[in-house]
């Protein structure tokens, strides 16, 4: 019965996988998110849970909340809007970059920038800081709220000189093909005691899979998978995978701290229907989503 489970969530995940390459081939890599920017209170709640979640992961062992005031920011991989940047710069940044290999900020319209602006309210951020952040990326200005292309994601390149404080990325990293040169670029413009802390979603990205195979996309050969790539395919990297990374280049304190787990049930009855790379026990396939952290000495 597990051979056979197994047998059919192969085929239907590599149909789904054939037809993502299809779609990607024709019409290019256009959304980060499954909601447009044009959908002010989804891209809203969105933007605050992202900044939400980086802030109590920042946050000291004792609990101690992570002060941001006067850091410069990097994030990788914006996505649709700088709305993250809009938010840590009225949280006390000094300055924010955002830099991306497809421009899909561009186009966000101004209305998200001034609904983001009305929604925060509460106490902790500076009104008056947002304001001007949001007049800065109305108007395409500098600092404190930088955006810049780079096809080929060259991120020295695209930091023209400056270094950060903290380094983050949201849903980002598991779309990137080479995780090695980018956290090598990282390691580079990251200034001493430097964090970097990124969420990661190593499950499948199909909506009408992950829900019932979330490790749908670690079934297929390497060579099948790469065959059938396209711009943004999530690369499979695995928890240990960014560890060993970070370490290499010289990071302390790295960890990836679990979000989502499997169901221990699924975990058990669909290993043995994955690629013989995620087999072991040192793949951790039970972890879907989770916060890779690391400090720069």
């Amino acid at each position: 019965m597990i051979s056979l489970r197994n047998g059919f969530h192969y085929a239907l995940g590599l149909a789904a996988l054939a037809a993502a390459s299809l779609r990607h081939r024709i019409g290019g890599y256009r959304r980060a998110t499954d909601f447009s920017p044009d959908d002010w209170p989804t891209a809203v709640t969105h933007v605050r849970e992202i900044v939400e979640d980086w802030i109590r992961h920042l946050a000291g062992p004792d609990g101690r909340a992570y002060d941001l005031m006067g850091l410069d920011i990097l994030e990788l991989g914006p996505g649709a809007t700088l709305g993250t940047g809009v938010l840590l710069v009225g949280l006390g940044a000094r300055s924010y970059r955002a830099i991306d290999a497809f421009a899909l900020a561009k186009g966000t319209p101004l209305g998200f920038y001034r609904a983001l602006e009305e929604a925060v309210r509460e106490a902790g951020f500076d009104e008056a800081r947002i304001r001007n952040a949001v007049d800065e990326v109305a108007n395409q200005g500098s600092d404190p709220i930088t955006y810049v292309v780079d096809r080929d994601f060259d991120i020295v390149r695209a930091a023209a000189g400056r270094s950060f404080d903290l380094i983050l990325s949201a849903a980002a990293f598991e779309h990137f093909d080479d995780i090695e040169q980018v956290l090598g670029q990282v390691s580079k413009v990251a200034r001493p005691g430097a964090i970097f802390l990124a969420g990661v979603d190593f499950q499948t990205h199909t909506r009408g899979i992950r829900g019932n195979d979330p490790n749908s996309i670690y079934r297929f050969s390497p060579d099948l998978y790469r065959s059938l790539s396209f711009p943004g395919q999530p690369n499979r990297r695995r928890p240990a995978d960014y560890l060993r990374i970070l370490q290499n280049f010289g990071w302390t304190e790295a960890e990836c701290r679990p979000v989502d787990l499997a169901a221990p049930k699924y975990t058990e009855w669909s290993a043995s229907g994955l690629d013989a790379k995620f087999s072991g026990s040192e793949a951790d396939m039970h972890v879907l989503t989770g916060f890779v952290r690391a400090v720069k000495p």
